[in-house]
């Protein structure tokens, strides 16, 4: 809890995770611009009152009837007539959730890097939209998981990974990411450049370095496509050798940082266990 007493503001109103407050008062029309804030929202309760989703939100089932919203077009998102827009920070664009303040639409911007960025929004959106109780079971279940899952992973040696989130050009999942916050709790060490964004492009003469013996990747179509060219040249020697091993996660648990995000580690876990 000491997190989120941490985020309430000045007022006694909630401040959202980028430090924005979130004015008090009823919830019935909300619109979630990315599918990690729509999961969230079904996760708490609330998908009845959803009348406006990002055209990717897929998941639940539920979310794929919803009417859609260009997520980078405030009038579209206003015409949905909603009193709370919920955004994030892994791809809605922070520029339009500021007209949107601008305009006095109520917005709440998740940005969740870790096991407990993720309990912290559960917490913080359980009180916004009064599913506190839910909040709170949501947010120990998640503690408890990911605190699993790394009791699991203490047993396996420390090496060195890379998240790839995109093999052509190569973008990794630098530090201040929820990707390095899961591959630390799976006793990987992160060998991402530091101090160029959350998810830079890299040379790919990094998937040479003799420290690396992991790469971490979604596992849909497109990705695996890439990886199998990027496989075949210069620089994806060792991969191509199996010297180092492509773990392939669950796409959308490993993409997006919403309440399933556990599951994504309990796979890494996993996988890292099968190749002990």
């Amino acid at each position: 809890m000491l997190l989120l007493w941490a985020a309430v503001a000045f007022s006694g109103h909630l401040v959202d995770q980028v430090g924005h407050p979130v004015q008090a008062g009823p919830v019935t029309r909300l619109v979630a611009l990315a599918p990690d804030v729509v999961e969230l929202a079904f996760a708490l309760g609330a998908g009845e009152r959803l009348v406006g989703v990002a055209g990717t939100a897929d998941f639940p089932v539920a979310a794929r009837l919803l009417p859609r919203v260009t997520v980078g077009d405030v009038e579209s998102i206003m015409a949905r007539r909603p009193d709370l827009v919920l955004a994030t920070t892994a791809g809605n664009d922070p520029r339009v959730i500021e007209r949107l303040r601008a305009s006095g639409v109520r917005t709440f911007t998740a940005d969740v890097t870790s096991c407990e960025r993720l309990a912290e929004v559960l917490r913080l959106l359980g009180e916004v939209l009064g599913a506190r109780r839910r909040g709170d079971e949501l947010a120990d279940d998640v503690l408890g998981r990911c605190a699993a899952a790394a009791r699991r992973a203490a047993d396996l040696p420390g090496q060195g990974a890379l998240w790839v989130v995109w093999w052509e050009p190569p973008i990794v999942a630098a530090p201040n990411t929820f990707h390095h916050d899961l591959l630390h709790r799976a006793a990987l060490t992160n060998l991402a450049p530091e101090g160029a964004g959350r998810y830079p492009r890299v040379n790919p003469e990094v998937f040479l370095d003799p420290g690396l013996r992991f790469v971490v990747s979604p596992d849909e179509p497109d990705v695996r496509a890439g990886w199998e060219r990027f496989a075949t040249s210069a620089a994806g020697t060792r991969l191509a050798a199996g010297d180092v091993q492509v773990l392939w996660l669950p796409a959308d648990p490993a993409s997006r940082p919403g309440p399933r995000m556990p599951e994504a580690l309990e796979a890494l876990v996993a996988a890292r266990e099968a190749r002990r």
